[in-house]
């Protein structure tokens, strides 16, 4: 069998330990975006791929200067830091933190201070803590966000802030220092201030002496330049030999302060490894050259991939295929704890892609070939998850590319914080994943050779699917006995159109597997389609589901209303997450109330998923030609469960409210 074959050539050429290697040297640099750190970084991939002899690898320059704006989002200010230390003077003298010790310990984009002040506790710094305190002249030490809270310090007088986990973050590791940035943009830079990040017991002794009535006097040093610059985003490609314009993109963002070993210097190591294996094969002739053409981003998280995305869009004839996204994923299985993820991509971008990844994995999870001799020894622990955010696959789901995207990487309490370190990379997860990814990426550049592979994935996937459907079904056309009359004929037409729509979906589907891939049997595909068809009626009649329901004309109106994006391109989420996860009060005015926003800030904490992923799924949904019922069903196939109206009525008013969308 040609997969089988794959494999056991890819793991013959894929080695985790040398990746475990790279990583560890990509944590040596403190990788800030828009840094020169960041640009070391990137060379000395961009070197390593010219020895290999890559003649397509370039760094790509694109402005940092905190006002130019890459469709809805604005660029960052670029930072570099020399040194920086926080010495405590009363009522005890000591050094609390160094940047040449912990570079956490000094907070990203804080300006060049050399200065003496007395600390103040303000807590998490909502209007509470603050109230009645005598801020002005002094550092506050907070577990609030200092990103957030940089014009309200300036006009508190602050002249600079401390952060330090709360207890639920530093649960279990009280030396746990947090990555903390200011980021301040072109409009409140001069209303910046420096910043420090120390550990929660650190703290906790400094609030303790407050608590005292003694004075808390330090000494902070920061000698660092924060300016309009310049970030960067390597990329690399081996081109396709028949379909060269389509694509298949491979992304890892180098950025995060060092060490962040597996956030990420893992992702980008193990993209390096990808590329360097992949090369070797081709040379070798253990397979044959690609047909469409392979990608490779190494980019500062977001900020990078914008900007990159935006001069692509406007290339002629670039057709990006699908995005594979390496997010952390070298967690050790015992020293992080947490399994491998496999983010899927998002309801609004049906494909074959999240079938052809399951399957690969089954085909890894037990290989002992995948096994890395200093590595993990047992079976691979993973989880597969609905679509989530967090990363840059959000970025190519999302206008203008809209194709499946999907994230690969760990849960890990240490993310962000200076204990992740080179130890909790483990060299068989690498392998596994960076099988995983590569052997994704042949068979999705490979125009035949393995379609009867794909559409197979595809009909196990989709059995799995049908039975969750039917499942659903059964749950909610039992549900409808609780319902009025009304309400019941409501509840009965929704079933429908969910049913309708996973059809539709499932029909979608299949159509870019054959626009995609060249079927010499098409027996699996025909019986795909029979079999949706077949579906329909067997749901009719086992579960008394009419087809021709019908509701009251005042609700088909509300149903069939369209929201129009008022943005261009990726969606730029802030401002709904900082509504989301604060203590955010409505204007009089605004046709959504406080209560409604209550409403939904419980119901996303227990079905957003990873950073947000249902509420993107949402705006993923707005195209403006998805009417409401048509997101509600969609949504509803997200869960396995019909979305209360009211929830998706609630968020799309808060949408309107921000400025999102129109009707």
């Amino acid at each position: 069998m040609d997969f089988e074959k794959l494999i056991s050539t890819i793991t013959k050429e894929l080695s985790g330990e040398r990746t475990k290697r790279l990583t560890s040297i990509l944590s040596q640099y403190h990788r800030i975006q828009a840094s020169k750190e960041f640009l070391l970084a990137s060379k000395f991939i961009y070197d390593k791929l010219k020895k290999l002899g890559d003649n397509n690898c370039q760094i790509h320059e694109y402005v940092a200067d905190g006002t130019k704006r890459y469709y809805e989002w604005y660029a960052p200010l670029s930072w570099d830091i020399e040194d920086g230390e926080l010495i405590q003077l009363e009522p005890e003298d000591h050094i609390l933190c160094r940047f040449s010790e912990t570079p956490e310990s000094i907070c990203t984009h804080s300006k060049h201070t050399n200065i003496e002040g007395e600390v103040i506790h303000i807590g998490s710094a909502k209007p509470g803590d603050i109230e009645g305190k005598e801020i002005g002249g002094k550092i506050v030490l907070t577990t609030g966000r200092p990103r957030a809270m940089i014009e309200q310090l300036k006009e508190l007088g602050a002249i600079g802030v401390i952060a330090y986990p709360s207890e639920e973050r530093a649960h279990g590791y009280s030396e746990m220092i947090q990555y903390v940035g200011l980021w301040p943009n072109a409009d409140n830079k001069e209303k910046s201030t420096f910043g420090f990040s120390l550990s929660r017991r650190q703290a906790i002794k400094l609030i303790s002496q407050i608590k005292q009535k003694k004075k808390v006097i330090v000494k902070a040093k920061i000698n660092a330049n924060l300016y309009e610059g310049n970030m960067h985003v390597l990329s690399t490609k081996i081109e396709g030999i028949k379909k060269t314009r389509e694509e298949i993109i491979l992304i890892a963002h180098i950025c995060h302060p060092a060490p962040s070993a597996n956030d990420n210097a893992s992702g980008s190591a193990l993209l390096f490894e990808i590329y360097r294996s992949l090369k070797s094969m081709i040379d070798k002739e253990m397979i044959e050259k690609p047909h469409r053409t392979i990608r490779f981003l190494w980019v500062p998280e977001f900020s990078g991939t914008l900007p990159w995305i935006l001069e692509k869009e406007k290339e002629e004839g670039f057709t990006p295929i699908f995005c594979l996204n390496l997010d952390m994923v070298g967690e050790h299985p015992v020293h992080v704890g947490y399994p491998f993820t496999f983010n899927q991509s998002s309801i609004s971008t049906p494909s074959y892609l999240n079938d052809i990844v399951a399957e690969v994995i089954e085909h890894v999870k037990d290989n002992p070939a995948a096994i890395e001799q200093g590595g993990w020894q047992f079976p691979w622990n993973y989880r597969i998850v609905p679509y989530s955010g967090g990363s840059d696959h959000i970025l190519f789901n999302d206008e203008p590319f809209r194709i499946p995207s999907v994230m690969f990487g760990h849960p890990d309490t240490f993310h962000h914080t200076n204990l992740d370190t080179i130890e909790k990379v483990d060299q068989t997860t690498l392998k596994r994943v960076g099988i995983t990814t590569l052997a994704t990426t042949i068979i999705g550049s490979s125009l035949g050779k393995y379609s009867n592979f794909i559409v197979k994935a595809y009909l196990v996937g989709y059995q799995k699917r049908k039975a969750k459907l039917i499942n659903m079904v059964s749950t909610e056309v039992e549900k409808t006995e609780e319902f009025h009359e009304n309400e019941k004929l409501i509840h009965k037409y929704i079933i429908v159109e969910i049913i309708k729509k996973f059809v539709e979906n499932e029909k979608k589907s299949i159509e870019v597997m054959q626009k995609q891939f060249q079927f010499s049997d098409r027996r699996t595909i025909d019986f795909l389609n029979n079999d949706l068809k077949l579906l329909v009626g067997n749901i009719q009649e086992n579960f008394s589901v009419a087809f021709d329901q019908d509701i009251e004309t005042e609700h088909k109106v509300i149903f069939q209303q369209t929201p129009k994006r008022k943005w261009k391109g990726p969606i730029n989420s802030s401002k709904l997450y900082e509504i989301m996860n604060s203590g955010f009060k409505l204007e009089e005015s605004s046709q959504i109330s406080n209560k409604q926003i209550t409403k939904l800030k419980e119901f996303f904490t227990k079905s957003s998923g990873v950073y947000g992923g249902f509420i993107l799924e949402i705006t993923n949904l707005i195209d403006n030609t998805n009417t409401k019922l048509d997101i509600l069903t969609l949504l509803s196939l997200v869960n396995w469960k019909i979305l209360e109206f009211q929830i998706l009525e609630d968020c799309l008013l808060l949408l309107e409210y921000l400025g999102y969308i129109i009707f």
